[in-house]
């Protein structure tokens, strides 16, 4: 099988209010910002310490990219370069023609449509561009935030893994798992 997405340049995708760029290293004072919220981290991972796990993470992302395993992109605004976000197409199977999404975005960014318009860009470029048949999504069940944006871009709930993540405070929750086909996608943002 031939390669589908062309990885000797970064894709750049643009909405109508974003821009996903390539993530740079100059980037993790900006990461650091929503990766080391513990609200935004609540259903994630640990809260970082230091913006030196920041930097960490963006060398991995960026080799993950080089390897052609997985793309990250920085979410900015619009006329501003500065990294609110950063969303992914992981767990790339070329063969099966699946990826799983993964993102987080800076909590005051919350609740204004920067989330679905990003993802839905990530998805447009995942179902032509890497000519995937599949994405899915994992996330905590009783995130009601990132079940809305699943289910506002048609992704449809497909299981559910009993008490799989720890919180903080001793208690567990469940994982739901999502799926989005090729065929019931329909684009909620038009493409710039």
């Amino acid at each position: 099988m031939t390669d589908i997405v062309d990885f000797s340049a970064f894709p750049r995708l643009t909405g109508d209010r974003v821009v996903l760029r390539e993530l740079q290293p100059e980037d993790a004072a900006d990461l650091f910002v929503w990766r080391s919220d513990p609200e935004v981290q609540k259903y994630n991972s640990e809260p970082m310490q230091e913006v030196r796990q920041a930097s960490q993470l963006i060398e991995e992302l960026r080799r993950e990219y080089s390897a052609q395993k997985a793309v990250h992109w920085a979410v900015t605004l619009s006329g501003d370069d500065r990294a609110i976000g950063l969303f992914g197409l992981v767990s790339w199977e070329r063969f099966h023609r699946r990826a799983e999404v993964g993102y987080d975005l800076r909590r005051d960014h919350w609740g204004r449509g920067i989330a679905t318009e990003a993802l839905d860009a990530m998805l447009r470029f995942g179902f032509t561009r890497m000519q995937l048949n599949r994405v899915e999504a994992q996330t905590i069940a009783d995130n009601h935030g990132s079940v809305r944006l699943l289910q506002r871009l048609g992704f449809r709930r497909e299981g559910l893994r009993r008490a799989y993540s720890l919180e903080e405070d001793g208690t567990y929750h469940d994982g739901a798992i999502y799926g989005l086909l090729r065929h019931d996608y329909r684009p909620s943002v038009d493409q710039a």
